[in-house]
């Protein structure tokens, strides 16, 4: 359902509320409408929309955008990248979590160091791998990592700083190594994998996914989606995997990669960390969210039956685009969810 009308919406949302449970105060209509007033104010906000209950209720965008626009939503990808390495891991491709990333990247990468026989997938997904790597500012490695000649060595040789499983470090590297590994157990592109277990079923067609300079496809960014396609994502895992009656990843995953494995020691927003997914709650009730650099959101609230997703564009510069990230963020978590009881 496409509503552009407020008021239209507003309506609508109270109509649904009178069916759900008889509750007239569902929803704060008004802070909604002040919430999505405020979104129209935002100069680098691509895209808005709100899912709840089963039914898309809001379906906004600006600045030139449209519901058939691409965008890279950074990292996103690596929710993505999370939910392939549980298919594979319910398709026996991967046998499990606790594997040692040396099953699958020891035959393909030269020099291998033993300081990470240690290191297990579920310290990829949890980013608690252990390696040497500074996640942001100037010296952020990611930029050193985007121009290596070769991506997958350049994270194989850094060192190991600490006992891996125990702290929390945001690598962009590490968790590219993710999409290597799904490659690397079933035999197919990422892309390709995606594709056949993920996108086609969702009815999500073929989508831009930049690759590394071995033909990985990245799993830590640069996927390009619509909008619509993120709001089928935190969807699936709204319903516990499963798409139309299909059954498109386990139920146990979803569980386990959105409760929190370790703290991220975040000041604000994603004050836990699953399996990729951010983890943090609002007014007593949980959610989890994917998040993408420059304000790239899926944000799944299951005690609302709630999916919100926003885009910005992020090709600004950077202090502007952690301004929209923080900003879009508080726009979701302090307004957006509020707004429903």
């Amino acid at each position: 359902m496409i509503i552009r009308n407020k008021i239209l919406l507003l309506i609508i949302l109270l109509s649904l509320s009178f069916c759900e449970d008889n509750t007239s105060d569902l929803y704060q209509d008004e802070k909604l409408e002040i919430a999505l007033n405020n979104a129209e104010e935002f100069e680098s906000l691509l895209s808005l929309l709100i899912s709840r209950n089963g039914k898309l209720v809001v379906e906004e965008y600006y600045n030139g955008y449209s519901q058939d626009s691409l965008h890279d939503v950074r990292s996103v990808t690596k929710s993505i990248t999370s939910i392939l390495v549980g298919i594979a891991i319910d398709k026996g491709f991967i046998e499990s979590e606790k594997d040692y990333i040396s099953k699958y990247l020891k035959p393909i990468v030269d020099i291998w160091e033993s300081d990470k026989d240690s290191i297990t997938i579920e310290h990829l997904l949890t980013m608690t791998g252990g390696f040497l790597w500074t996640p942001i500012g100037d010296w952020s490695d990611y930029s050193k990592w985007y121009n290596a000649s070769d991506q997958i060595d350049f994270v194989m040789r850094r060192p190991i700083l600490e006992n891996p499983g125990e702290v929390f470090n945001y690598n962009d590297g590490a968790s590219h190594l993710l999409s290597v590994i799904v490659s690397e157990a079933s035999q197919m592109s990422t892309s390709d994998f995606a594709d056949k277990y993920l996108f086609g079923p969702l009815g999500i067609d073929t989508r831009p996914w930049d690759m590394d300079n071995r033909g990985y496809q990245k799993g830590n960014v640069a996927l390009s989606l619509q909008s619509m396609d993120m709001i089928k994502i935190g969807k699936l895992y709204l319903n516990h995997g499963k798409w139309k009656n299909e059954r498109i990843i386990s139920s146990s995953w979803i569980e386990n990669s959105t409760r929190k494995h370790i703290d991220t020691f975040s000041g604000y927003f994603g004050r836990g960390y699953g399996y990729l997914w951010w983890i943090d709650e609002k007014d007593g009730m949980e959610y989890y969210f994917a998040n993408g650099y420059g304000g790239q959101f899926i944000v799944v609230v299951p005690d609302l039956d709630m999916v919100i997703t926003a885009t910005n564009n992020w090709r600004i510069p950077e202090n502007k685009a952690n301004s929209n990230w923080y900003e879009t963020a508080s726009l979701i978590i302090d307004q957006i969810i509020p707004s429903v009881k």
